[in-house]
C-alpha cells in the first residue's frame, strides 16, 4: 500500500513517502480504509523520540483517522464493511490502510464528512474530555485557554462554548486572537508582551478564572496559576512551552485550586464509556453547527513532511489533514 513511513527516529526530513506492506487485522482488530487522516504536533514529537508513546521500526505516523471498515479481525462483530468510523490510534494513519483495536473505533454519521472526523479525533476528545469530565466545567463559569489558536486550544475554545462558558483566549498573535473570537471566543490576551495575570484579573473583575485548560504550560505557568480563582481547576494537557514547571503546592492550597493532569490515553483504555459519551456529544454538536474544525490544509500523502514541519515550526493555524 502507499504510506509515510519513518525508519528511525528523527525530524519531518526523514520521512519515507512509497510502498510499505499493507496490514492484516489481528484478533479484536478492525482494518481502516483511510480517507482522511491528521497531521498533528504529537505526531512530530513521536517522529523525534520525545513522547511518551514509542516505536517499533519501521513504524506509519498518524493517530487520527477518518475512513471506512474495510475488514473485521476474529471475535470483532461490527461495525459492518463500508461503515464511516473514526478512530484513535498510536499509529498507522498516514497510509490507505490502518489496523486499530476495536475499542478505538466509533462509527460516524453519514453527514460528517471524512475531513471533519479526522479532525475531530485528537484535539476535540482532549478538549471535551479535559473541560467537561476533569474539570467538569458548568455554563455561566469562565475557561482560561492558552495556546487557543493550536490544534487543542482552538477546539477547547469551541468546547468551552457548546458547554456554556465564557471563554478567555491566550494566543501570541493579533491573528490567532482573531481566529479564536471566530470560534467562539469572549475575550483575547495577547502573551507576548507580558502582563498575563493582569490582564486575566482585569477582565474577571479581579476574581480570576473558574478553568484554565493549558497545553502551553512553560514560561505562561506562573500566571495562568496566579489567574485561577477560588475553587479554579488547571487542566494540563500539554507542553508545548517546552519547559516543565514545578507547580508549587501551597498556591494550590490558599484558594483551593486543583492541578488536573489530562492525557486521553487514560480515557480511551481506562473509561472508555466516557469516550464513547464524548464522541457521540462531539457529533451531535458538530451536526448542530457548535463545533467547527478549522482545516487549513488537505494535501495528498506525499505532502506529509512539509504538513508536519509547518506544524512543528508553529506557521499553520489550524489543522493539517492528508487524503490518501
Amino acid at each position: 500500500m502507499h504510506a509515510v513511513f519513518a525508519r528511525a527516529y528523527g525530524a519531518s526530513d526523514s520521512l519515507i513517502v512509497g510502498d510499505f506492506p499493507e496490514p492484516t487485522p489481528s484478533p479484536g482488530q478492525i482494518k481502516i480504509a483511510v480517507k482522511a487522516a491528521g497531521v498533528a504536533y504529537h505526531d512530530g514529537l513521536q517522529l523525534a523520540g520525545k513522547h511518551q508513546i514509542k516505536h517499533d521500526m519501521p513504524y506509519v505516523p498518524g493517530m487520527e483517522i477518518a475512513g471506512t471498515v474495510a475488514a473485521l479481525g476474529e471475535t470483532v462483530a461490527g461495525p459492518a464493511v463500508g461503515t464511516p468510523v473514526i478512530a484513535l490510534n498510536d499509529e498507522g494513519g498516514w497510509a490507505d490502510f490502518a489496523t486499530v483495536d476495536a475499542s478505538q473505533v466509533w462509527p460516524m454519521p453519514d453527514d460528517i464528512g471524512f475531513h471533519d472526523g479526522a479532525a475531530l479525533c485528537m484535539a476535540y476528545t482532549t478538549a471535551h474530555c479535559g473541560l467537561y469530565w476533569e474539570a467538569g466545567v458548568n455554563p455561566g463559569e469562565t475557561v482560561l485557554v492558552t495556546g487557543a489558536a493550536g490544534g487543542v486550544g482552538l477546539a477547547a475554545v469551541e468546547v468551552a462554548k457548546a458547554l456554556g462558558a465564557r471563554v478567555i483566549a491566550v494566543a501570541s498573535s493579533d491573528e490567532r486572537l482573531r481566529i479564536a473570537a471566530e470560534h467562539g471566543a469572549d475575550d483575547g490576551i495577547d502573551y507576548t508582551g507580558g502582563g498575563l495575570k493582569a490582564a486575566i484579573m482585569d477582565l474577571t473583575d479581579g476574581k480570576g478564572v473558574d478553568v484554565a485548560l493549558d497545553p502551553v504550560m512553560g514560561s505562561l505557568y506562573p500566571d495562568v496559576l496566579s489567574g485561577l480563582g477560588w475553587g479554579g481547576r488547571h487542566v494540563i494537557v500539554g507542553f508545548a512551552g517546552g519547559d516543565i514547571p514545578q507547580i508549587p503546592s501551597n498556591r494550590l492550597l490558599v484558594k483551593n485550586r486543583r492541578a488536573l493532569g489530562m492525557v486521553m490515553r487514560y480515557y480511551r483504555f481506562h473509561k472508555p464509556d466516557m469516550v464513547r459519551q464524548t464522541v457521540d456529544t462531539l457529533f451531535a454538536w458538530r451536526r448542530q453547527n457548535k463545533i467547527r474544525p478549522r482545516i487549513a490544509e488537505t494535501a495528498p500523502l506525499n505532502q506529509a513532511p512539509r504538513l508536519l514541519q509547518s506544524i512543528m515550526d508553529r506557521n499553520l493555524i489550524g489543522r493539517a489533514i492528508l487524503t490518501p
